[in-house]
């Protein structure tokens, strides 16, 4: 077998490795946000970074190996798809690149899956947030501090002294 193609096949299950690496932390990450962990979130945040950077890492290796592959067969087409990839390879070669590249494509996927309900998870939570702040600012009376200087009108509530917080007394 081709050193280049060995070496290639070697990088794509490194990179199917550290997918399932993000996969778990995606996990993580679900259980932290749902537990309200700050710390473990921070924690979960440092390691996706430094699996995204391995990541980034292996998929620009696989990206040279993938070029010299195309320079030594002679392939000018682009972009260079796993199939137009294979059209030139050897009959065992060729099945055991497809083979790893559909595990490469199902853990992506998987990963993206899990990626995304965590991006939602974390979007319905600022929702509440937001939606909890805005309530919490209507309770506010707008006008307790900005007044001109002697002009100031006694109104109901609270501030004129009367017992009574937001409605009703107390």
């Amino acid at each position: 077998m081709n050193q280049v193609l060995a070496q290639l096949l070697e990088t794509i299950n490194d990179e199917i490795g550290q997918y399932r690496d993000m996969q778990a932390v995606l996990t993580q990450e679900r259980k932290a946000a749902t537990g309200s962990n700050r710390d473990q979130l921070m924690r979960v945040g440092q390691a996706k970074q430094a699996i995204v950077q391995n990541i980034t890492q292996t998929e620009n290796r696989r990206q040279a190996l993938v070029e010299e592959l195309a320079l030594r067969y002679k392939i000018k087409e682009r972009p260079l798809t796993v199939s137009k990839l294979c059209v030139h390879l050897e009959a065992p070669h060729d099945t055991r690149l497809r083979g790893v590249a559909s595990d490469l494509k199902t853990i992506i996927e998987s990963v993206q899956k899990e990626n995304n309900a965590n991006a939602k998870l974390f979007s319905q939570a600022l929702e509440l947030i937001h939606g909890s702040l805005k309530l919490l600012n209507e309770l506010i009376y707008s006008h307790a501090v900005y007044h001109k200087p002697g002009n100031e009108k006694r109104l109901p509530g609270y501030s004129s002294g009367r017992g009574r917080v937001f409605c009703g007394s107390v």
